[in-house]
């Protein structure tokens, strides 16, 4: 009886089966890193953006109790609903909502702001 040193034409089958199934899980694993790395870029830009449009409020636009929106360029919009929570003498006391929204997603921010005299 002779034995050859070599593999079987199943043993061979089989490995290039395991690398392949192996290859495609990788692959995979690549693609879903690349889209989520996307997507979480695109969420800090729109949180970035909405934090910017909220600091702006009560320091460069007088308060009052208003729903604003506007286009932020490059498939971003933004929406902002002010509206008073407590008026104690002079002083007002508004909550500010703005949503940044991008395609089918948004994020949203709230604060709370001081006005004097409105």
């Amino acid at each position: 009886m002779r034995h050859d040193a070599g593999f079987t034409l199943l043993e061979v089958m089989a490995a290039f089966v395991i690398a392949a199934l192996a290859t495609v899980v990788v692959l995979r694993a690549g693609f879903t890193g690349a889209v989520q790395s996307r997507v979480a870029g695109t969420y800090e830009q729109a949180v970035a953006r909405a934090q910017s449009r909220l600091a702006s409020f009560g320091t460069l636009t007088a308060l009052q109790a208003e729903t604003l929106s506007g286009d932020d360029g490059g498939g971003y919009a933004w929406r902002v609903v002010i509206a008073p929570l407590q008026t104690t003498g002079t002083v007002t006391l508004y909550r500010i909502d703005l949503t940044e929204s991008f395609g089918t997603r948004a994020v949203q921010l709230t604060t709370e702001r001081l006005a004097v005299g409105q």
